[in-house]
């Protein structure tokens, strides 16, 4: 039996439900209902699980969960609850670059700082020696953080992205493990998925933030007994930390930090790059022009429609600001990147998900998100008006998606471009005029975030023709508008 026809199967018997009545509320024969009931037979389509639930007469929490349940049974556990987290990742992404001032440590009466080795036990004295030393570290000349830890304490994972956010060169190595499979933990999360929305913040700060992962089994290893397995690491202090977080011991001779940055040292080479940062416009450019497209299909994610493959050459001059340093080269870059880029995509599959609210705002501002405003001013109604149509005329049949409602914050988007090799994640920093890149190579989300793209309900979308209708409507009414100034 599936989920579904298991909690069909309950309800019919809690409410002594004659299944004949109900298949022929639903329009359904009476032995394609059995089976159902007993899970060899899907139900075909969601009206029929919604009439289902109306016959029940089932409360609103009763029919979420049904409802669940079949989208469970139709997708997979696993792949339902990826798809449900990447999901609240964008539609919520404000709150992973939220960050917060961090208030100055009172002195440690209880924990003096002289050279020798300390014992702690206690949740709260373990966090408080961690912000003290976190926060001693991020005050010296040239601070760096050594991290071989789980980002599974909200209390480290809050406070690291609050001392990058008031030093930006602090330097911040963190070893993390990914989950070698796709298996859920117990609260039902995609645990890899979950790091990824933990470690966010940090690099939302601006800091200089590097993470390195290697696999392991995770999911079922939280009882394994393992005496300290976390290390924190700065140039005064080594502190090694049990799973639970609750016991410690503080190392600070320096001949011990010697030893642990050695250890240190060893394990860095056998990890690999989560992804690298760039924060400045050119490295990005250049990282773009390095970008491979997939034969198979290529994913563009953002509410706003990538218009960079749109951008006519006469466009730098006009825009970019006379005033801007090296102005000359980076316009160079811009236009053999735009170029490079047409060339390598064509031919190749691309899908562009986007919102109707992203395009009006385009429409209403002349401004492309993916740059920093301080590059250049924002496009005239014309040039607006002449970019959207060339989007149109670029973008191959089947390669438009457009959703009737946003997804996440227009104000503070991540977007993306992904395919099955390579692909990258964009979002603002604590910088307002910055905008950071992550580079994503990891394949167990390269395959999540395809995967979301590619199975996002229909429901979301209007249809190519009609998305090509509402667009041409918005381009008539921004013709009119100008007409009328």
């Amino acid at each position: 039996m599936s989920i579904f026809s298991d909690l069909l199967g309950k309800h019919i018997a809690a409410k002594a439900i004659k299944s004949n009545e109900m298949a022929q509320f639903c329009g359904i024969e009476r032995s394609f209902m059995y089976k159902i009931i007993k899970g060899t037979r899907h139900v075909a389509n969601m009206d029929t699980v919604l009439l289902m639930a109306e016959y029940l007469r089932l409360t609103p929490s009763e029919r979420n969960d049904f409802i669940e349940s079949y989208k469970i049974s139709v997708d997979g556990l696993e792949n339902y609850y990826r798809r449900k987290s990447i999901l609240e990742l964008f539609e919520n992404f404000k709150k992973y670059s939220e960050i917060y001032s961090t208030p100055t440590p009172a002195p440690l009466s209880c924990f003096p700082d002289t050279p020798g080795v300390s014992t702690i036990t206690g949740q709260n004295e373990i966090n408080h020696q961690l912000f003290y030393i976190l926060f001693l570290e991020s005050r010296t000349n040239d601070p760096q953080i050594r991290l071989l830890i789980q980002p599974d304490s909200d209390f480290l994972m809050n406070l690291l992205p609050t001392l990058g956010y008031e030093n930006k060169n602090l330097s911040i190595s963190h070893i993390i493990c990914f989950n070698s499979s796709d298996q859920l933990t117990i609260n039902k999360k995609n645990y890899n998925l979950t790091c990824l929305k933990k470690i966010l913040p940090v690099y939302c700060c601006a800091c200089k933030y590097n993470v390195y992962y290697y696999y392991g089994e995770l999911v079922h290893s939280s009882n394994e007994l393992l005496l300290f397995p976390y290390l924190v690491l700065t140039s005064r202090h080594a502190f090694l930390l049990s799973r639970d977080m609750r016991s410690g011991i503080l190392f600070q001779t320096e001949k011990s930090l010697q030893f642990f940055h050695q250890i240190y040292d060893q394990y860095l080479e056998q990890t690999s790059s989560f992804g690298v940062t760039m924060s400045d416009l050119s490295t990005q450019l250049d990282y773009f022009h390095n970008l491979k497209a997939d034969v198979d299909q290529n994913y563009c994610f953002q509410m706003l429609p990538c218009l960079t493959y749109c951008i006519p050459d006469y466009f730098y001059d006009k825009y970019i600001y006379p005033e801007l340093p090296n102005r000359s080269y980076l316009i160079s870059m811009l236009r053999d990147y735009v170029h490079d880029l047409r060339k390598r995509f064509t031919g190749h599959r691309m899908l562009f998900i986007f919102s109707e609210e992203g395009l009006r705002r385009f429409l209403d501002t002349g401004r492309i998100p993916e740059y920093p405003p301080e590059v250049y001013r924002p496009f005239e109604p014309a040039d607006r008006i002449t970019l959207i149509r060339q989007f149109l005329q670029i973008c191959p049949a089947g390669g438009i998606r457009m959703l009737k409602c946003s997804i996440g914050d227009l104000d503070n988007e991540l977007f993306m471009y992904v395919n099955h090799r390579n692909g990258y994640l964009m979002f603002p920093s604590s910088n307002p005029e910055r905008l950071i890149c992550l580079d994503i190579t990891e394949p167990g989300l390269l395959h999540g975030f395809c995967d979301f793209c590619e199975h996002l309900d229909k429901d979301l979308f209007y249809t190519e023709e009609e998305a090509v209708e509402i667009i041409s409507s918005l381009i008539a009414e921004t013709e009119q508008n100008e007409e009328l100034i």
